[in-house]
């Protein structure tokens, strides 16, 4: 019976290990669209994906990356009104996935 509670307390403790890193965090950005996708889901549905340019800081170096700023529903139409060259000023879901940064558009502002 000890031995089944330990295993089953270990299962919960990986469990929330494996889940912390899925944990997103909402902000605001305002940041320059580099690049502009419009494309069908694997259901069918329109989503726009934009490029934005954003410098970071390593070590004291700052350098220029691509984050991918996802738009999907209701936030689509407004999405593809934005043209590369404007500014991205929205409401996002932030998110890391294999060290890489993107952000889902809750709200365009």
């Amino acid at each position: 019976m000890l031995r089944h509670k330990w295993i089953v307390g270990v299962a919960i403790l990986l469990a929330i290990m494996v889940a912390v890193p899925a944990i997103a965090a909402e902000k605001v950005i305002n940041l320059p669209i580099t690049g502009k996708v419009i494309a069908p889901d694997r259901n069918g549905n329109t989503y726009v994906r934009l490029i934005v340019g954003e410098t970071k800081v390593l070590n004291g170096v700052e350098y220029e990356v691509g984050t991918a700023a996802m738009a999907f529903g209701p936030v689509v139409e407004g999405a593809k009104a934005l043209e590369v060259g404007q500014t991205l000023k929205a409401i996002v879901q932030e998110r890391t996935y294999q060290g890489r940064d993107s952000y889902t558009i809750l709200k365009l502002l």
